[in-house]
């Protein structure tokens, strides 16, 4: 929270300045690649770690709050995982998670030239406030090999708030799941206009996560499947390209015709 919060709540007074201001909207979609680091040392050492790629897709929102500083704001579904190898015992692990995510970015566009020709590019920061819907994976390890009858791969899925010991052959139970989730963006793009009052936004984002899946609860398994627990005391990371096409809202400007009232006269 310590990273998160005060970036948030900043952000978030500037919605008040921004009702009369420049607005944008429209869909949003991508491709990302993310992995997880481990809060404990202990861990690190049992396990390799691998990214898992993934996709995103929703709907986009970008106000103006001064000349060149825009608010960007989306609400997306998308997709994050692990891959994890046991590097002292036979253990693959692949899982992906689903999320409902509000990343909220504040961001300063620049002019930039390329020969004669101009563009704009941006630079921006702001958190990342995800909401932990479920997962789906595969196990397989040397008691999955040894015990399970039909398939040594065992498909399982995440269930929360259940008692661990009740856990059912292909659930993955999280106890004490932490499933609102904080984060930090950093984000650098460009911006495209291909005719009046339309943008496409090209954006690459890293985030940072802070909150841990867990700090309490190990995800657990049907014990007769295999004795290995889920590390779920581990934070997000990973790398996100968007592309969004974005419509200018502010309808009125654009019929005042082509006068000091412009968007495209008063823009950074």
């Amino acid at each position: 929270m310590k990273i998160g919060l005060p970036v948030f709540f900043l952000l978030l007074l500037t919605v008040a300045e921004v009702a009369d201001a420049q607005i944008l909207v429209g869909p949003v979609a991508g491709a990302n690649y993310s992995w997880i680091s481990f809060g404990e040392k202990d861990e690190k050492a049992e396990y390799k770690i691998k990214g898992k790629y993934g996709y995103h897709f929703g709907a986009h929102c970008a106000f103006r709050v001064r000349k060149r500083f825009f608010l960007h704001s989306s609400l997306i579904y998308s997709t994050k995982g692990r891959e994890m190898e046991g590097k002292n015992e036979f253990l693959k692990y692949d899982m992906t998670y689903r999320y409902i995510e509000l990343p909220i970015v504040y961001t300063a566009y620049f002019k930039g030239h390329a020969g004669t020709k101009e563009f704009k590019y941006s630079l921006g920061i702001g958190p990342n406030i995800s909401y932990w819907l479920g997962g789906k994976g595969t196990l397989e390890s040397t008691d999955t090999h040894e015990f399970h009858n039909s398939t040594a791969i065992v498909p399982v899925s995440v269930v929360f708030n259940k008692d661990p010991e009740s856990a059912q052959q292909h659930e993955v139970v999280v106890q004490d799941p932490t499933r609102l989730q904080l984060g930090l963006n950093f984000t650098a793009g460009f911006l495209f206009e291909p005719v009046p009052d339309r943008e496409i936004v090209l954006t690459f984002r890293y985030e940072l996560g802070h909150s841990y899946l867990s700090r309490e609860s190990y995800g657990a398994f049907d014990p007769t499947l295999t004795a290995f627990q889920e590390p779920l005391k581990v934070r997000n990371q990973g790398f996100r390209v968007s592309l969004a096409y974005l419509i200018d809202l502010k309808v009125e400007n654009r019929k005042k015709g082509k006068s000091t009232n412009d968007p495209r006269k008063r823009r950074y």
